[in-house]
């Protein structure tokens, strides 16, 4: 009898162990500094490390499974200036609560950004086929009359378009 307890008492002291946590977690909130309403997609990085979490809807993140130590933690949210934390303490299976607020930045620059758009190739919704002449194609084509421009497209016939007649 006295061996059954023995075991039982050394399975449970090693259920205990196996069942402690090693890491710990940062949890917190980004708000806006002006008006404290959250800020939704805001990164949240932990340096030199591959952990990191982007806030909710509600601007609430948490970073899971940090080995103990000290860190600092950087967060980022476009049209805010970045901001960062350091001697961030994470114990096991503790929490280690940051809450976080950010004030607005302007973007200035002297450089004129260009966008150059193109069509697309291809378009898969189309159901028939389309002729598309711009205006860089009229002028280079040798007509004055935009009867003369059409009368060059396929599917154009006496006048008419492709199923355009009785």
């Amino acid at each position: 009898m006295l061996k059954y307890l023995f075991t039982i008492g050394i399975v449970i002291s090693l259920v205990g162990n196996s069942l402690a946590g090693t890491t710990g977690k940062i949890a917190g909130r980004v708000t806006d500094a002006s008006t404290g309403e959250p800020l939704i997609g805001a990164n949240v990085i932990v340096q030199d490390s591959y952990f990191g979490a982007s806030t909710d809807l509600d601007g609430y993140y948490a970073i899971l499974n940090l080995p103990p130590g000290t860190y600092i933690l950087q967060i980022e949210y476009i049209g805010y200036n970045t901001t960062e934390i350091t001697n961030v303490k994470v114990s096991i299976d503790l929490t280690t609560p940051i809450d976080i607020s950010l004030s607005e930045t302007t973007f200035e620059t002297s450089e004129t950004i260009t966008v150059v758009a193109e069509r697309q190739k291809i378009q898969k919704d189309l159901t028939a086929t389309t002729s598309v002449v711009d205006n860089e194609a009229i002028e280079a084509l040798p007509v004055t009359e935009v009867s003369e421009v059409l009368k060059l497209q396929a599917g154009y016939v006496d006048g008419h378009m492709r199923g355009g007649r009785s």
